[in-house]
């Protein structure tokens, strides 16, 4: 039986990777890398990771960033605690992280969701979650899906 804990990523950006330094909210636990890609087109989710570190700190270890063909464009979110109705949120977006094994769940289906190209871990699913998810990706969030569940990608 499916019966998800349902969740907003809040999506912020985009940012030029300079201005990405300035992203020092430890509330902000994913980013998200787009640019241009031969196949898939322009402002394309390349890579989504967790921001364990510094979103700088990741960012120079992304050594491909350098020799894409445009300038990346780079999106910060924050992941809201588990809700049922939107009304619970209040229209707020200064989430508090979660603990760390939400943001990994969240993380991996969203990228098994959308296939980023540098992304290897997560893009073949997992085998099993512990919770049934429902994520909602909503401002600033350039082309990933407005919604993705688990039932649906894992199913």
């Amino acid at each position: 039986m499916f019966t998800p804990k349902y969740f907003n990523v809040h999506w912020y950006g985009p940012y030029v990777t300079e201005e990405a330094g300035n992203l020092t909210d430890p509330n902000l636990v994913l980013y998200m890398i787009c640019g241009t890609h031969g196949m898939y087109g322009k402002n394309v989710p390349l890579y989504i990771g967790k921001t364990i570190r510094s979103i700088t700190q990741r960012l120079k270890e992304h050594d491909w960033i350098n020799r894409e063909p445009d300038p990346v464009q780079i999106y910060a979110a924050a992941i809201s605690k588990p809700f049922l109705a939107w009304d619970e949120l209040k229209n707020e977006y200064a989430y508090p992280a979660p603990e760390n094994q939400i943001i990994e769940e969240i993380e991996s289906l969203i990228i098994f969701a959308h296939q980023p190209v540098y992304n290897t871990r997560s893009k073949g699913g997992r085998q099993s979650l512990d919770h049934d998810f429902v994520v909602f990706n909503t401002g600033r969030r350039s082309t990933l899906l407005p919604e993705v569940s688990s039932m649906y990608w894992y199913g």
